[in-house]
């Protein structure tokens, strides 16, 4: 796994499902970043109401679904719907090592125990041990975390890992079909499919 700097970036980021898949689309279709920009806003494909907006989901979207091996992308835009969020989500987590750490150490072990819900105190907990493990973290504003808490939970209901992202966080296990389990580990993302799968 590359080592990424911890970020609050995510909260400015959205799950951004269809979007990440029209520019997979592009990718695939080996348009440049240079060249998506140039159509984004003209042909406005991502459905927003200002330019500066389709440059910002260009932005996000591009850095997560770029760094997803070709194999992965082309499944991406062609899947159903709910193995489209998976492969979403690990995109995210591709480019965020903090939430890949919160699914992999906190997620997990909650399924590990039969626990149901993701409570308040595990959240808490989490970016308590992260703040001091990490002087990065520790100097983010309360504001920030707590942002931060919210997207990690918008970002796991919008994934299917969550009934909701508002108190009770109940987990809600979800079904990747084989043949996806397979192209992700044989394209060395068996790592992000634990995290995702809870295993």
């Amino acid at each position: 796994m590359a080592e990424l700097v911890y970020s609050a970036g995510l909260t400015s980021k959205l799950f951004w499902l269809q979007e990440s898949r029209k520019t997979a689309g592009y990718i695939l279709d080996g348009y440049s970043k240079a060249d998506i920009r140039k159509i984004a806003w003209k042909e406005n494909i991502y459905q927003v109401k200002a330019e500066y907006r389709a440059h910002e989901v260009l932005n996000g979207t591009y850095r997560r679904v770029a760094t997803l091996p070709e194999a992965v992308l082309q499944t991406f835009t062609t899947c159903d719907v709910e193995t489209a969020k998976i492969l979403n989500l690990i995109a995210i987590l591709m480019d965020s090592r903090l939430f890949f750490e919160f699914l992999h150490e906190v997620y997990v072990e909650k399924i590990r125990l039969g626990e149901k819900e993701i409570t308040d105190r595990d959240l808490n907990v989490f970016f308590s041990d992260k703040a001091l493990q990490s002087d990065v973290v520790a100097g983010w504003t309360d504001t920030a975390v707590r942002k931060l808490k919210q997207c990690f939970a918008r970002m796991m209901f919008e994934a299917g890992l969550l009934e909701s992202s508002v108190k009770p966080r109940i987990i809600k296990p979800i079904h990747i079909d084989y043949r996806t389990e397979e192209l992700l580990i044989a394209n060395g993302l068996g790592e992000y499919l634990k995290a995702v799968k809870g295993a």
